[in-house]
């Protein structure tokens, strides 16, 4: 398969999983007391995809562009993969603080490697502060978990 027939071909599944995420998003419930409810962000992100997708088919073929990735491109791609099929399985057992610190850090591990201190700083620090709005300001129930929190 050619470079440019396989970009056409990702960015048709781009497409079909962005229209997945809204149809399965408009199943949810539509809002909750505060006006917006659990289908509000999974409909958003279908919608980019979507988008995204469209655009990928959309620009000119330029098949000086396309190259296969390396060994190690792949594994880090196959390791971002797990890291988001931790972070969907994970909320139910660790809690929502958890794995979102978790997840977090794993990508800041995975995006800039050698920097430990700042991924853990801001996984944690960032799981905390969305921890705080979901709870307190939208009022959204979370996981608990482990920790209780």
């Amino acid at each position: 398969m050619s470079p440019v027939m396989a970009e056409r071909f990702s960015a048709l599944v781009v497409i079909a999983v962005g229209v997945a995420a809204c149809v399965l998003a408009r199943r949810l419930p539509a809002q909750t007391g505060f006006g917006l409810g659990p289908a509000f962000l999974p409909f958003w992100i279908g919608v980019v995809l979507a988008a995204c997708g469209l655009w990928l088919c959309a620009r000119p073929a330029n098949s000086t562009e396309g190259s296969w990735p390396s060994p190690r491109g792949l594994a880090r791609a196959g390791a971002g993969f797990v890291a988001i099929l931790f972070y969907v399985l994970a909320p139910a057992p660790l809690g929502y603080f958890l794995s979102t610190s978790g997840f977090l850090i794993g990508g800041m591990l995975l995006l800039e490697v050698g920097r430990p201190f700042r991924a853990l700083i801001f996984g944690f620090g960032s799981s905390f502060f969305l921890l705080i709005i979901f709870r307190t300001w939208l009022r959204v129930p979370l996981p608990g978990g482990l920790l209780g929190l």
